[in-house]
């Protein structure tokens, strides 16, 4: 089921409920240990993935223990055990959770690769109320544990990496900063699982007029091409869609809106993929086949990232400079297989 992305609103609404919980909890004991999880996104502001089909979400607290022998006897949690490096940060000097990257790292076996590349983005967005981590913080909490999980070896403990670290450098390859909502992601990563690129995320647009720049969602730059999502509005924010769009179009760029109905199923998301292939062969004269619907884990393969663009295999002269790629090199950190 897709549903729409939550607001800024709705996020301090659930920071506040949670932080009254966790209030409660710590009333009862002097202990202070990090909530992690659904509750250290609650009290971050960040916005939860979907859990996959037969994965339930934590409706108590979640406290992290570092190892299976600590315990506590507080009722009213649920108790997660992670081993590897537990970073933290204090919300409001009151409450200790962990810190985005940890967070991410410890999603990684509960989520789907899409997923977990959507919290990626969730946690980087462009909004500065909203932005809590880099793709570099990311990268570099990976790195701190596999030191970590590389000591142990040196002393002679059997130490392997956590389950999800593969899913987590591969979700870094896909992972954008700056976008505005996890629809927008979840629409970028349909693209290239049909054979199409990637587009450029939040875009700046110069208008002639006007000072500040039109941030176009997604983009191909070199067909001037942009990609919309649309969510539920109200009746003004329509209105400014409207606006929007013929901002957009006098500027000679071409537009593409997407709801969450392109993105219901496998369906939708193939049709959707036919339309802005049929934009793009209208645009550049050219027949642009798709593929075969390919996987997240298969897209995320550095081999499809580094292949040609497609205005190079269409032989297309760009109208615009397509920019740099934004994915990330990064590799496995020369861990090989060994810690897979």
């Amino acid at each position: 089921m897709t549903v729409e992305s939550i607001s800024f609103e709705a996020l301090v609404e659930a920071r506040k409920r949670s932080a009254q919980t966790c209030s409660e909890l710590q009333s009862r004991t002097k202990r202070r240990f990090p909530y992690g999880l659904e509750t250290a996104l609650e009290l971050q502001g960040i916005e939860k993935p979907n859990l996959p089909p037969g994965m339930t979400a934590y409706k108590l607290p979640v406290a992290v223990l570092p190892n299976v022998n600590a315990k506590t006897h507080l009722t009213g949690i649920n108790r997660v055990i992670w081993s590897f490096p537990v970073e933290t940060i204090h919300i409001a000097g009151t409450y200790l959770c962990t810190n985005p990257a940890c967070t991410w790292a410890m999603y990684s076996h509960r989520l789907d690769l899409q997923e977990l590349v959507v919290l990626g983005d969730s946690m980087t967005r462009r909004d500065r109320r909203l932005k809590c981590a880099s793709v570099d913080d990311l990268a570099e909490y990976l790195e701190r544990c596999v030191l970590f999980a590389q000591g142990g070896k040196l002393e002679g403990r059997s130490v392997r990496m956590f389950p999800g670290y593969r899913n987590c450098v591969r979700a870094l390859r896909l992972i954008r900063e700056n976008t505005d909502s996890s629809q927008e992601t979840r629409t970028r990563l349909v693209l290239p699982r049909y054979g199409l690129d990637i587009p450029l995320v939040n875009y700046p647009l110069s208008l002639p007029g006007r000072l500040k720049s039109l941030y176009l969602d997604m983009a191909y730059p070199e067909f001037k091409l942009c990609i919309e999502y649309e969510g539920a509005h109200h009746a003004g924010q329509w209105l400014s869609d409207i606006q929007r769009r013929q901002l957009i179009e006098q500027a000679g760029w071409y537009m593409i809106q997407v709801t969450k109905y392109d993105l219901v199923d496998k369906f939708a998301e193939a049709n959707l993929a036919e339309r802005i292939a049929n934009m793009i062969g209208q645009i550049t004269g050219k027949t642009v086949p798709l593929t075969e619907q390919k996987s997240v884990r298969q897209i995320s393969d550095t081999r499809r990232l580094n292949r040609k663009p497609l205005w190079k295999r269409l032989k297309f002269q760009p109208l615009l400079p397509p920019g740099m790629p934004q994915y990330g090199d990064f590799d496995d950190f020369g861990l090989g297989g060994e810690l897979g």
